[in-house]
């Protein structure tokens, strides 16, 4: 996946956590990393299903333990950012979530990582959209599972692309984003890159004018034009100039997949949903602009969207955190209560 702003794909969800002491922050990355201690709940069986493009998905369904209810509901959890194989601490901590419910989980080896196919690092989010709708698929075809209540978690990235699974796969029951951004990729990227430079000891006001060029830089790729080619090129020759400038200095031809991802926003999808989800963020959030996240889906629910926002005044982009005792991670004070109260009403609405 191809990032927009100055840091790479293996700072852009950990960033938060770093600024914990050199110990706490090694067992926080190997906890959030690792498959732990914790294991799923109840009965489990191993599926494969195909992609769009033919890349084939390792992916495991999980069951609540001691059911005997012939159809259940199920929820699919997809991915952050990351490399993310379907045995993380973090999936089983979400999965037993919705298992102690009642429901059923899918849970897949996003592409490139485990024993999915495909390149995850040349992936594409057009290309993580078609993994989920085919995860939807597959348990649309399981005898177990009940058709009309099938569900899905988007979790950091994946919760940009939600509505869009959600909207063409159609007859979604609900949807859960854990800090999913409801903003287009560009507005998004930009208060990552102005907290990243923030963090690299740029000024504030410096800061704000190089994340404004970026801004610039991203509109040119959209709407490209010789003049604004010209007129970029100039600005960014003389913050070249400047000690503190974290801008490229000119600009650089970009593929089209680049292309594609930076043009990506879950808006219009969101503008024509008429189903229940339920966005969860932190007030600290370094990579998702809270405060307008929740102000863009707040007009949708004042336009009878039944769309629902929380946000975890305490906390950053994880909504958990470091803990004492095994597994080493804990959910944010209510976060497990939440999703699972919200999960179960929508369920059997």
């Amino acid at each position: 996946m191809q990032f927009f702003g100055s840091m790479s794909a293996a700072t852009w969800r950990l960033r938060r956590v770093a600024v914990l002491p050199g110990a706490i922050f090694l067992v926080m990355v190997i906890a959030l990393s690792s498959t732990g201690c914790v294991n799923f709940e109840g009965d489990s069986e191993e599926l494969s299903f195909k992609s769009v493009d033919g890349v084939a998905l390792r992916a495991t369904l999980h069951t609540p333990p001691n059911d005997d209810d012939p159809k259940l509901p199920g929820i699919i959890l997809l991915h952050g950012a990351e490399k993310a194989t379907r045995n993380r601490l973090v999936y089983k901590l979400t999965a037993n979530v919705f298992l102690d419910r009642g429901f059923a989980v899918l849970v897949y080896d996003k592409r490139g990582a485990g024993e999915s196919e495909g390149d995850h690092d040349a992936s594409t989010y057009a290309q993580l959209v078609e993994d989920a709708i085919a995860a939807v698929a597959l348990l649309r075809q399981h005898p177990r599972i009940d058709v009309g209540r099938i569900d899905i978690l988007g979790i950091s990235e994946s919760g940009w692309l939600t509505p869009e699974i959600a909207e063409r796969s159609g007859d979604i029951a609900f949807v859960i984003n854990k800090v999913g951004s409801p903003l287009s990729v560009r507005d998004t990227i930009a208060w990552e890159v102005y907290n990243e430079m923030l963090d690299e000891g740029v000024q504030e006001d410096s800061a704000r004018e190089q994340t404004d060029v970026y801004r610039r830089i991203w509109e040119y790729r959209v709407s490209p034009t010789a003049s604004e080619h010209a007129a970029i090129d100039s600005v960014l020759a003389e913050w070249s100039e400047r000690a503190d400038s974290q801008l490229p200095p000119a600009l650089k031809k970009v593929n089209d997949s680049y292309l594609a991802d930076i043009r990506y926003d879950p808006t219009p999808y969101l503008e024509r949903l008429e189903i229940p989800m339920l966005y969860l963020y932190g007030r600290h959030d370094v990579n998702i602009p809270t405060t307008a996240s929740v102000g863009l889906l707040s007009e949708l629910a004042d336009l009878g969207k039944p769309f629902t926002t929380y946000v975890f005044e305490d906390e950053g982009h994880e909504l958990g955190g470091f803990a004492l005792m095994p597994p080493f991670y804990a959910f944010a004070d209510n976060y497990a209560k939440l999703i699972g109260d919200f999960a179960e009403q929508h369920a059997s609405d």
